[in-house]
């Protein structure tokens, strides 16, 4: 195993790994739902400067978001990875009555006891694999949509003068952060149990 460096702090182990094969909101408004259906959790995926993948059933499967995906636009490349956190699904979970974790639909989600905002990994963060150190850069506020606010509230025609302050509550990195890949210049895995590091 690598040394980590004094500049970077531990957030956690990778908890869950997951692609969305297809959208998780269809339709049209005012009448766009939120599903959860297109989430398949993996063991492990493979991330590069075009997007996320992984080995689903023997073949590999496109995240949504991959530049190669048909449903990918150039408007998401500063989304190719989302990340999440335990403790912010525990805060959910207190605040709606149930958040099972990874309905929010992140590659990557973090066992950490501490709710993450987005000063905390404005420096970047680093995945500790056995034998190398993946850097990753330019995390932003993954916002909350009104589906997925409704479909936390468990009543998908929800009224705005409700959806608007539970909206409110999943903002600031709640909902999770999304990421470009730029800085990739290979393809890399990342599994189960790899560390997750912030740096300071």
């Amino acid at each position: 195993m690598l040394a980590v460096m004094d500049d970077y702090t531990l957030l956690g182990p990778i908890m869950r790994l997951q692609i969305q094969k297809e959208r998780l909101v269809v339709g049209t408004r005012p009448d766009r739902v939120y599903r959860t259906e297109p989430l398949v959790p993996v063991d492990a995926v493979a991330i590069s400067s075009e997007g996320v993948i992984s080995n689903v059933d023997g073949g590999w499967v496109l995240d949504v978001h991959h530049t190669a995906h048909p449903a990918s636009t150039r408007s998401e490349l500063g989304r190719l990875l989302s990340i999440g956190f335990s403790a912010h699904y525990d805060a959910m979970a207190k605040h709606f009555a149930e958040a099972p974790y990874g309905i929010a639909g992140e590659n990557i989600m973090v066992d950490t006891d501490r709710v993450i905002t987005e000063d905390d990994i404005a420096g970047g963060l680093m995945i500790q694999r056995p034998d190398r150190q993946i850097q990753l850069k330019g995390a932003a506020v993954a916002e909350p949509c009104v589906p997925f606010t409704r479909f936390m509230l468990q009543d998908a025609r929800a009224h705005v003068d409700d959806v608007k302050p539970n909206r409110d509550f999943l903002r600031r990195g709640m909902r999770g952060f999304v990421m470009g890949l730029d800085d990739l210049d290979e393809t890399t895995t990342i599994e189960l149990g790899d560390l997750v590091y912030a740096r300071i």
